[in-house]
């Protein structure tokens, strides 16, 4: 592999390198977000090493890349380079698809409360402060944005009704449950639960993304159940990821225990370790090497990839923008590594992609995807 930088970019440019060496050159470029010219070979010689250092050996073409740079305050992700798409010169997105792109925005705090008597609040629009009251229990929306439950005194009527918080696509949330139990909704998810849990336990419903934080409970365990799976737990933080459109069910443990179960069993999960139900098979196994910080990427406003494929990628965008994704033709198979913020708006995260041959077509929301 060439490592001299100016003899590597030459090459890069005359489309001789290697997959490896492409992963290298542009790594390069998305350390750069903000330079409208392409980085002389010196200030590649200065970061070269990192950059060789963090390149992952998957003994493919690594496609998406960005790097972290360690100077950075706080590992801040970088934003990626728009200016090595037009340099090299490949072909770019039609103006008009460009103008689409960037009008779609990415999300941001948005949800739909459902009381037990059925009546809706648009989070959105809801002022701070109280919305409701059910039963002694006080619904409000914090400063924050945050949906809070303050139990001013025990309900004397059986606790029978359940309240629903939904996020739509594009949308994210935060809730404090009536036992204290912090809940991050990620986009197009559903939490219901009651306005006041039992006395012998804690029962909530997931469809979709979340990330618990239980308040601690030795009477009362808290159970989450999805439609394949549920977990027990007393008080800890984990993770659930159950999309409907998702085939495996990924459960990860970040403090305490948790017990999953489905029809063909359970087993415990320890910390930094992740279960794994394949819908289609009910098979159930725990993953003892997985990368927290890539699980938890959406709850830090990163999109996370590593090893993915397009389609899976897809996904997590069609959920964030608010967007449907078709596909026309054969679709690439390759494999992508890389973080993209979530804040960015969806024109900046397909330079990213048109990197890799990834060729959209924006009509309205509707987002076609072709390969070569």
């Amino acid at each position: 592999m060439e490592k001299n930088a100016k003899k590597l970019l030459d090459k890069y440019r005359a489309g001789h390198c290697t997959p490896e060496e492409i992963a290298i050159v542009e790594a390069w470029y998305l350390q750069l977000p903000f330079e409208k010219e392409a980085p002389d070979h010196l200030l590649i010689e200065t970061s070269k090493q990192e950059v060789w250092n963090r390149l992952r050996p998957h003994g493919r073409s690594v496609k998406l890349v960005t790097v972290k740079r360690i100077a950075i305050a706080a590992g801040i992700i970088l934003c990626f380079s728009v200016g090595l798409y037009f340099m090299v010169g490949r072909n770019t997105l039609p103006l008009t698809a460009k103008t689409e792109l960037k009008d779609i925005l990415p999300g941001g705090h948005k949800a739909i409360l459902t009381l037990a008597d059925g009546t809706v609040v648009n989070l959105d629009d809801a002022k701070n402060g109280q919305i409701a009251s059910q039963n002694g229990i006080i619904i409000r929306k914090a400063k924050n944005g945050q949906l809070e439950y303050i139990i001013k005194e025990i309900p004397n009527a059986p606790v029978t009704g359940s309240n629903t918080i939904s996020t739509p696509r594009g949308g994210q949330y935060q809730v404090s449950l009536p036992d204290g139990t912090k809940v991050w909704l990620n986009a197009a998810t559903t939490l219901k639960y009651p306005y006041a849990f039992a006395k012998n336990e804690r029962v909530v419903e997931l469809n979709g993304e979340a990330y618990f934080e239980v308040s601690k409970d030795h009477i009362r365990p808290f159970r989450v159940k999805t439609d394949a799976q549920t977990v027990e737990v007393l008080g800890t933080h984990f993770n659930i990821n159950a999309y409907n459109d998702e085939r495996i069910i990924k459960t990860t443990l970040l403090e305490g225990a948790v017990k999953v179960s489905n029809a063909s069993g359970s087993m415990n999960l320890q910390p930094g370790e992740q279960s794994r139900l394949n819908i289609n098979t009910a098979k159930l196994i725990i993953d003892k090497e997985i990368d927290i910080d890539k699980e938890m990427a959406w709850k830090n406003n990163i999109f996370s990839f590593d090893n993915d494929d397009l389609q899976t990628i897809m996904r997590q965008i069609s959920r964030w923008y608010d967007v449907d994704v078709v596909y026309q033709g054969k679709i690439t198979p390759e494999k992508y590594v890389g973080e993209i913020p979530r804040s960015s708006n969806l024109a900046e995260v397909f330079k990213i992609l048109e990197l890799n041959h990834v060729h959209i077509e924006v009509k309205g929301k509707v987002l076609t995807v072709s390969g070569n």
